[in-house]
């Protein structure tokens, strides 16, 4: 080979390493905005996972503050039921007795 043809060889071959160093450059950068892009999801998941922590032990406070509450909603309903049912036998006692009452009268006047 003459002198001419080494040098243009010698360039083309230059060109060609140039050209992949080029690559493997584009490479390194598309990888790092990759990179950082998947730093700030990351990060992003960590302030939404610490935000959730943060209200999850808000709600269990008052949670913990209304349990004695509906603990005596859940007594007083009870209370009130048993209420009810005594009325009801009370109620069902003076009806039979008013009933009983007013036969036994009806049988010391004659009427029956």
């Amino acid at each position: 080979m003459s002198p001419p043809e080494i040098d243009a060889a010698m360039h083309q071959q230059l060109g060609s390493l140039d050209a992949k160093v080029d690559r493997i450059l584009a490479d390194q950068d598309q990888a790092r905005a990759d990179r950082k892009q998947q730093y700030q999801k990351a990060e992003m998941t960590d302030r939404r996972i610490d935000d959730v922590d943060r209200k999850l032990a808000d709600l269990d406070t008052r949670l913990k503050k209304m349990e004695p509450i509906t603990a005596d909603i859940g007594r007083w309903k009870e209370r009130f039921i048993g209420m009810r049912l005594l009325i009801v036998v009370v109620a069902a006692t003076f009806g039979a007795t008013l009933a009983t009452f007013g036969k036994w009268i009806a049988v010391k006047l004659g009427l029956s």
